[in-house]
């Protein structure tokens, strides 16, 4: 019961008002400049023209218009973003079924976008795991006698780092700053265990490049 209150308090009770209110002689005016003029073109006028004030704030989000916050925030210009805001109810609810049209098809143009954007990024994943999933083939399998030379303290240290429990892919920057060693030092060795079929390597957003270990390099740490 409070939250209803505090809800429809203030600012949010005068843009219902507002909404009402210019719904109403939005929707009086186009009756009257229309050809026919009763009682059921007057109710189908007056009522399309309250859903289009209604909508009106759904329009300016659209369009990235901050009025309706300004009136949250702002109290010093209160009364003229009141003014702004009944212009664009009237407006609205006067030529609600344009305007209703008009919003919607923006509606509909905003999701297919945001659909295509989220295909967009599935794509780009998809080609991501197909990279993954090269990067982890193992060309050659190294013999123990190989494997030997990158028991070091230095090797070590530095796949110490990239291991985790769920063998994922850890951003390179950040091994850098575990591993106590001079960045190009780091770089270099990394270069030869990935030659050596011991680390993975994949690109992430903004040329970032993460890395893991591979399962001859699993047979190290055992």
């Amino acid at each position: 019961m409070l939250t209803a209150v505090f809800f429809l308090s203030g600012p949010t009770n005068n843009l219902i008002i507002i909404m009402l209110i210019c719904g109403i002689v939005g929707g009086v005016g186009n009756t009257l400049r229309g050809t026919t003029c009763n009682w059921v073109v007057l109710s189908k006028n007056i009522c399309l023209g309250i859903i289009a004030s209604i909508a009106v704030p759904l329009f300016l989000n659209l369009v990235s218009s901050d009025i309706v916050k300004s009136i949250y925030v702002n109290e010093k210009n209160h009364i003229s973003n009141y003014l702004i805001f009944s212009g664009f109810c009237i407006i609205a609810s006067f030529s609600s079924l344009t305007f209703l049209n008009t919003i919607s098809g923006k509606v509909i143009q905003n999701l297919k976008e945001e659909i295509k954007q989220v295909k967009s990024e599935n794509e780009q994943l998809s080609k991501t795991v197909e990279t993954i999933a090269v990067s982890t083939e193992s060309n050659t399998q190294m013999n123990a006698n190989e494997l030997e030379k990158f028991k070091t303290s230095s090797y070590a240290e530095i796949m110490n780092s990239i291991k985790n429990k769920e063998n994922k892919f850890r951003p390179l920057d950040l091994i850098k700053t575990e591993v106590n060693q001079d960045n190009t030092e780091i770089d270099k060795k990394i270069e030869i265990l990935k030659n050596n079929n011991l680390v993975k390597e994949i690109e992430l957003r903004k040329g970032e490049k993460a890395v893991a270990l591979t399962e001859d390099a699993e047979k190290i740490m055992e």
